[in-house]
């Protein structure tokens, strides 16, 4: 991940700067109301401290603003009657200027980016409270074949084929 930082939002920002935050995005022509509602919600939850967010921008300023997103929270995937606690991606968002382009000055998607930063995160979250997975559930389902693929080449897997809900185990 070069030439990118990741500005994790408090929960206060999340609670008087939500509008501004969401406002400074583009979204898909198509999904773009859905998208906005969606993070209308995540910042609700940042900012009663259930959800973390996390911005990633361009170090080099050559990008302005906030590239996309990514929401976490702590949960716990059940699975066979059994529960395991989790990190959850709760929204990975980027903004629609950004999407499926691969900058030079990054190496890389601005989507696998912010992947590897909340696989990180779990990692590290997992060294000190016992998580064991890192848990999504594709926007649109098994049915958007592009995400699962990509999810999928990142080490994802279905926990079963009756879920929606994708895992990567973390120890």
């Amino acid at each position: 991940m070069i030439n990118c930082y990741f500005k994790q939002f408090s929960s206060l920002t999340c609670k008087k700067s939500n509008r501004l935050i969401i406002d400074s995005f583009e979204f898909h022509p198509v999904r773009g109301e859905r998208e906005k509602a969606i993070l209308s919600q995540i910042f609700s939850d940042a900012a009663l401290g259930n959800t973390q967010i996390t911005s990633i921008m361009d170090i080099t300023k050559t990008i302005k603003g906030s590239l996309g997103l990514i929401a976490l929270s702590v949960g716990e995937l059940e699975l066979n009657d059994k529960t395991f606690p989790s990190v959850i991606i709760d929204y990975l968002f980027v903004d629609n200027r950004h999407r499926n382009l691969i900058y030079e000055h990054f190496g890389d998607k601005v989507s696998k980016m912010l992947l590897v930063y909340a696989i990180q995160a779990a990692m590290e979250i997992s060294k000190l409270a016992g998580v064991r997975y890192l848990i999504l559930r594709p926007d649109g389902g098994k049915e958007h074949k592009n995400l699962v693929s990509f999810y999928e080449s990142m080490k994802f897997k279905y926990m079963t084929n009756k879920h929606e809900w994708m895992y990567l185990k973390l120890t």
